[in-house]
């Protein structure tokens, strides 16, 4: 425990947000499942409500904290963006080819570089603007996105979902140094359920037992990977943690072989290479800053 205590933040930080982006990956798979029989919106206000349900024995104990919100334009902002990110997120991932909607959402890793910068006065140094760079490209070269005539509304809304999503990360990385866990993900899932609560009854379909299932899962599964999430950016820096989301095409071909037997060519190998060491390059990068015992 003590060894755990000595490592670096961000030796913390880049592990957690592996462990979330594995779980994401799954929720997407599973939303994909579902949206051939529910609305968007329903699948995200039961993601909420779970979220909620299993928050609340913490909410209840923490209830003054709650009701003492230091940063409350932040909060708001953030649960703008996460609203968008997720909402458009299943938009996009329901309606075309996983393999396109994964790359959409690698631009992330872009608006966070770019707004950390401005925001966050983070410095993009040149070893990590390689990093993010040959990441994206790794990306590209696995997934080969072919982007078909009458998708481009889906590109856009899968490029506002991830705008959406850095504008939360961002918000997540300054307001974790002042509030606690607990207030970043109740305002969360509380608020964001009540945005989709309205749009989820006008399109309301009771689900199936299988189907009510699987809901349960993507409530469970998001609330624990947002809850790793949050503290992977409270020790990392935002554009070093967010470089990480590029192991995400790793779990997608993983999935996409083991349950559609989908067989990456040679190109997508040479790029998922590409992706690993730029994933590992941060961790390197940080560990010979360190200075000698």
């Amino acid at each position: 425990m003590r060894r755990l205590d000595q490592l670096p933040p961000v030796w913390k930080g880049i592990p957690l947000a592996l462990c979330s982006t594995a779980m994401f990956t799954l929720v997407g798979v599973i939303v994909r499942v579902l949206s051939d029989t529910i609305d968007v919106f329903q699948i995200l206000f039961f993601r909420q409500l779970v979220f909620i349900t299993l928050l609340m024995p913490a909410m209840v104990r923490s209830v003054d904290i709650l009701l003492k919100p230091k940063r409350v334009k932040l909060h708001a902002l953030r649960i703008l963006g996460a609203f968008i990110a997720l909402y458009f997120g299943f938009v996009t991932v329901s309606n075309i080819p996983l393999a396109d909607a994964t790359a959409i959402g690698f631009t992330q890793v872009l608006f966070v570089a770019c707004i950390s910068r401005l925001c966050l006065s983070e410095c993009i140094t040149a070893t990590r603007l390689f990093t993010i760079i040959a990441g994206f490209i790794g990306v590209m070269m696995v997934v080969q996105p072919q982007f078909q005539q009458g998708s481009l509304q889906y590109t856009g809304a899968g490029l506002l979902a991830a705008m959406g999503a850095a504008v939360a990360v961002i918000c997540v990385r300054k307001v974790s140094q002042e509030e606690p866990r607990i207030t970043l993900l109740g305002y969360q899932a509380l608020f964001v359920g009540v945005m989709a609560l309205l749009p989820s009854i006008a399109a309301w379909q009771w689900p199936s037992w299988s189907e009510l299932g699987l809901l349960l899962c993507v409530g469970v599964l998001s609330s624990v990977a947002q809850w790793i999430g949050v503290t992977a950016y409270k020790y990392g820096e935002a554009n070093v943690i967010a470089n990480v989301e590029y192991g995400k095409i790793i779990y997608s071909v993983a999935l996409g072989y083991g349950l559609f037997s989908e067989v990456p060519n040679e190109l997508a190998i040479l790029g998922l290479l590409v992706i690993v060491a730029s994933a590992a390059l941060p961790i390197v990068y940080h560990h010979l800053k360190q200075p000698k015992l």
